[in-house]
Order: C-alpha cells, then sequence, then structure tokens
C-alpha cells in the first residue's frame, strides 16, 4: 500500500476512459477517479491554453481540491491543460496516453500508439495497441446469458463505430459488411449480432436493422453490455474507425476482422491519399492498421483473424507509471 495521491483524469469518450482506468488499474496502486466535463474552450488546441482551468466547467474545477496528486494520469488533448496546471501549482507528476499536441517532454511520461504523430523522447513510450480493461473477470447477467443461449453458434460479433473527423462510415459500406457476415453465417451456421456505438449515425443503424432478421439481432437493449457481447463472441469484426474497439477485440484471442472505412474529401486533403505523404499533427489511423496487418493481429470479413497479443508493453507502462512516484516495479 501507499500514500502517495494518484488521480485518473477521466472525460465523456468511453473508449478513452477504459485505456485509462486499465492503466490505472494495471499501476496496482489506490486512485481517485476525477471525471472532468468542459466548456466551449476545450475546442482550443493545448498549446494556447497553457497550463490552465480555462477550459473546465465549473463542476469539473470544484472536483480539484486537496490533498493534492503526487501522480496524475490522464487522457487526451482535453485533459493537457489541466493536467499541467496541477504539474506546475502542485508538482504532480504526470502521464499522459495519447497524443498531448504540446511537446511531450511537458510530462514525465507519455504513452501512446502508431496513429498519434508524437515526436520520439525519452520519455515517450510506444505501445503495439491501445490498452484494454476486457481481460478482467466477466460474468454475464441474466437478460445476456438468455440472449446468449437462446442464439445459435457460432456467434459473429459486429461492433460499429461512426465517422471522425477524416473518417466515413456510410450506409453502402455498412450494408455491404453486413451481407458479407450474413452470408458467412449462412455458410457455416451461427448468427451476426450487431451493436452500435454513442457514434453510429441513426441511418446506419437503420440499415443494419432491416438486414438481421431472426435469428440475427440488433442489440438495442442497455441491458446487453458490450463487454459482455465480445467475451461471448466466437468472431468479432469491427468498424476500422474505432481503434479502442479493435484493441479490446483483439486481446480477446478471439478471430478478428476489421471492415474499412473510408477517407472523407477532408481527410484527403489533410492526411494525403498514403500514410506519411504529408506532415500534420493530426492521427492517421493508417499507420496503427499497417501495424496491425503486419503483425497479422487483425483478420478481414472474409478471412478473420486470432492474433498472438503479448502484453509485456501494457505491463512495461505500468511499471514506468509506478516509477514516477517510485513504487516498486511488478
Amino acid at each position: 500500500m501507499t500514500d502517495k495521491v494518484i488521480w485518473a483524469l477521466t472525460g465523456d469518450k468511453t473508449g478513452d476512459n477504459n485505456q485509462l482506468l486499465a492503466l490505472a488499474e494495471l499501476v496496482g496502486a489506490p486512485f481517485e477517479v476525477k471525471k472532468l466535463s468542459y466548456n466551449l474552450a476545450r475546442a482550443v488546441p493545448p498549446r494556447f491554453l497553457g497550463t490552465s482551468l480555462l477550459s473546465l466547467t465549473p463542476e469539473a474545477r470544484r472536483q480539484l481540491t486537496p490533498p493534492w496528486p503526487d501522480l496524475v494520469i490522464a487522457i487526451g488533448r482535453r485533459s493537457v491543460a489541466t493536467a499541467r496546471w496541477l504539474k506546475k501549482h502542485h508538482g504532480s507528476k504526470l502521464a499522459l496516453i495519447g497524443h498531448p499536441r504540446v511537446d511531450p517532454r511537458a510530462f514525465d511520461l507519455v504513452i501512446t500508439t502508431r496513429q498519434y504523430p508524437v515526436p520520439r523522447h525519452d520519455n515517450v513510450l510506444l505501445l503495439p495497441m491501445p490498452m484494454s480493461r476486457l481481460g478482467r473477470p466477466h460474468e454475464p447477467n441474466a437478460a445476456e446469458s438468455d440472449l446468449f443461449n437462446a442464439l445459435p453458434r457460432p456467434h459473429l460479433l459486429l461492433a460499429l463505430g461512426g465517422p471522425t473527423k477524416y473518417w466515413s462510415l456510410d450506409k453502402a459500406a455498412t450494408a455491404d459488411a453486413v451481407d458479407a457476415l450474413l452470408e458467412r453465417a449462412r455458410r457455416h451456421g451461427g448468427c451476426v449480432i450487431a451493436i452500435g456505438s454513442r457514434r453510429t449515425p441513426p441511418d446506419v443503424l437503420d440499415v443494419v436493422r432491416e438486414r438481421l432478421s431472426s435469428p440475427h439481432r440488433l442489440i438495442e437493449d442497455p441491458a446487453i453490455r458490450f463487454a459482455s457481447l465480445m467475451h461471448d463472441a466466437d468472431e468479432i469484426f469491427v468498424t476500422a474507425d474505432s481503434i479502442s474497439m479493435l484493441s479490446e477485440a483483439i486481446q480477446t484471442g478471439k478471430p478478428v476482422g476489421m471492415i474499412p472505412i473510408m477517407l472523407t474529401d477532408k481527410g484527403k486533403r489533410r492526411l494525403g491519399a498514403t500514410p506519411g505523404e504529408r506532415r500534420h499533427r493530426n492521427r492517421d489511423l493508417r499507420h496503427i492498421w499497417n501495424y496491425l496487418r503486419s503483425q497479422k493481429l487483425v483478420g478481414t470479413v472474409d478471412e478473420p483473424r486470432a492474433g498472438n497479443w503479448d502484453d509485456g508493453a501494457v505491463l512495461e507502462a505500468a511499471n514506468a507509471v509506478r516509477e514516477l512516484i517510485e513504487l516498486e516495479r511488478t
């Protein structure tokens, strides 16, 4: 047990929060969750916000009270200014997950993945993919058990993300993916179980709903949890926009197929037609897609692949965080 005060700064993005909590739990010391909410200044780049609380709502600011943290674990650009304020005014050590959008040397440790153009320094640790909490013991609830027992196996889970700043998830591509999975179920047996996310557009869900008649299902019951679907699935298919869901799927050890998405016109202008074509500050998902394919960690809709996932890099990240506050390595 340690007397060090550790804060985990969560936000409103489920995937980010899961990564943050996965790391905090692996550190193995008690920590306090500070759920931050942001005002309109959240759109201001971190390099202009500096070491300030300008982007926090009054409710979020009221959470920042003594005892002040020895260590802050944060994720994403929105938390950068707050984390740096804590370091400047209270001497906190800072570990950031993702892309700080400022010089990474402003932090004690930056833990990142390949889609982010983070300059490499001694305090930057590159992980093969995002961290996940899905390895924890998990039991289905009654509604989930009833569903899983009623549907024929194998269960083909389709996890839908949504459009992002430079990438689109359109109806036609989604329809093609659903049709391919239905054909796979027709050939090999079983059923397709689809679930959307907060980012999935209603018209995309409509396309999926129209195609999935019994025994196939679109999950719309909040009692059916995404983690339970992941644990239950025999094969998992994920739209390529969600690196967090892809990472979680791969770490189950089950066959995974990645469903391609398309660059928007804005994405083509900003990122270029091929990875690395243009220098930019924004994440390019193609870098991590290429890595996952090269390491044979992910397949396609037609040929899903079960990769050989090694969590050694994640454990090393947890130990690097522990060393910031002089805790023994695990």
